[in-house]
């Protein structure tokens, strides 16, 4: 259980600041409905902007990563131009439709050429080379590059867009939330750790259980069992939740009474080199801010005493029942032996808080799968998954089968 302090937490009741969210149960079926998901591919995943990585993963001239995109039945190839330019294109061949770039990472030093027919392409795109030119009629290359994809990079994280024409860009599909994330230090972050979870569980049902605090005193007990700060009842509170059209954010504060295990007091009184850390921003004075950029991206900046740290979640779906969650972690690069203990510390209690967590969704997802119940119900520390529920509804329409 989470630890009472001392501190006097004052409660809040967040229906009062977002009557509209109303307080009602809200059906279960979208989370397990065939019909459902296959409107959210349409309406959702290939309408929005989707983070699909950061540039440190392509750092040079050339470098590229492949990310497929089943929900859209898509396979994405980002690549760093000799310009410089991030771009993102189909990984698809103009001559016969055959996947380009069969690697999830590489680099082109030259030409990407098709292991099909052998037809290149440059780093910005351009179909360069076709084997046995003059024996085709009329072909046009500067007409048969790889087919773009829109391509938006904000504080290094990449965003695409598979509308062809997409409504707005990405700064007015973010809408207030991009300014709430100015003046961090995401140049000096770096890739540390990347986790891929394969969940036999709806994407909403896993997006839904990180996005809220309720379940911290009770499935991570062991793990964390003090971390976050609590009331005087054991329950974990969060600072603040603001809503950003389809976006929300929520922070919390962590407890100063957390009385920590005797490795980790020793992994955290190690001097870590400053250069380790990296200024991230805060929203609201606090140490943990979870982001939720609609639909599927999750941004959350832990600040300890050692060092900062940032964490991706992406929730990809594949089948209604049927996700893999993308856990990346970034942080500073590491200089010296103490910032690798901090890291590799950090990293393991981490992985045992995803296992926990990972578990979770597969058996709420077969709870729910039996329709034994048929609502959700959530208190309101839960109303930032209220508000994600509408935002999906808004997007894709109320349930209306059976």
């Amino acid at each position: 259980m989470a630890t009472t302090v001392k501190t006097v937490m004052k409660e809040r009741r967040w229906v009062e600041k977002y009557p509209e969210l109303g307080t009602g149960p809200v059906s279960a079926e979208p989370c397990i409905s065939p019909e459902y998901f296959e409107l959210e591919r349409e309406k959702i995943f290939r309408r929005s902007w989707l983070n699909v990585g950061n540039v440190c993963e392509i750092p040079e001239r050339g470098d590229y990563f492949v990310r497929e995109l089943t929900v859209c039945n898509a396979s994405i190839l980002l690549m760093r131009g000799q310009d410089g330019v991030v771009r993102g294109f189909h990984n698809v061949c103009s001559h016969r439709g055959n996947t380009l770039a069969w690697d999830e990472k590489g680099k082109c030093r030259g030409y990407l050429t098709c292991n099909f027919h052998s037809w290149g392409y440059d780093s910005t795109g351009q179909l360069k080379w076709v084997p046995d030119e003059a024996n085709f009629f009329d072909l046009d290359k500067s007409q048969l590059g790889l087919t773009p994809v829109a391509t938006e990079v904000f504080n290094g994280f990449i965003f695409i867009n598979l509308d062809p024409s997409p409504r707005e860009n990405l700064t007015s599909y973010l809408d207030g939330l991009d300014k709430q994330l100015t003046g961090g230090d995401f140049g000096k972050l770096k890739l540390a750790r990347r986790y891929r979870i394969d969940e036999q569980a709806n994407w909403k049902i896993g997006l839904d259980a990180q996005n809220e605090v309720y379940h911290l005193p009770f499935q991570h007990r062991y793990i964390m069992p003090d971390m976050f700060l609590a009331n005087e009842r054991g329950m974990v509170r969060v600072m603040d939740v603001s809503f950003f059209n389809r976006h929300s954010v929520y922070s919390c504060e962590m407890n100063p009474g957390h009385k920590p295990s005797a490795l980790e007091s020793f992994i955290m009184s190690m001097e870590t080199s400053e250069a380790n850390r990296c200024r991230l921003p805060v929203a609201n004075n606090s140490q943990f801010d979870f982001y939720l950029i609609f639909p599927n991206f999750v941004l959350i900046f832990f600040r300890s005493p050692s060092k900062d740290i940032c964490v991706t979640y992406n929730f990809w779906p594949l089948a209604v029942d049927h996700t893999i969650w993308e856990i990346r972690c970034y942080a500073a690069p590491m200089q010296n032996a103490a910032d690798r203990l901090v890291e590799e510390f950090t990293s393991t209690r981490n992985r045992l808080v995803f296992d926990e967590d990972a578990v979770a969704h597969e058996t709420v997802h077969t709870g729910l799968k039996s329709r034994a119940k048929k609502q959700l119900f959530f208190q309101d520390e839960e109303i930032q998954i209220r508000h994600f529920h509408k935002v999906v509804e808004d997007h894709v329409g109320p349930f209306t089968g059976a």
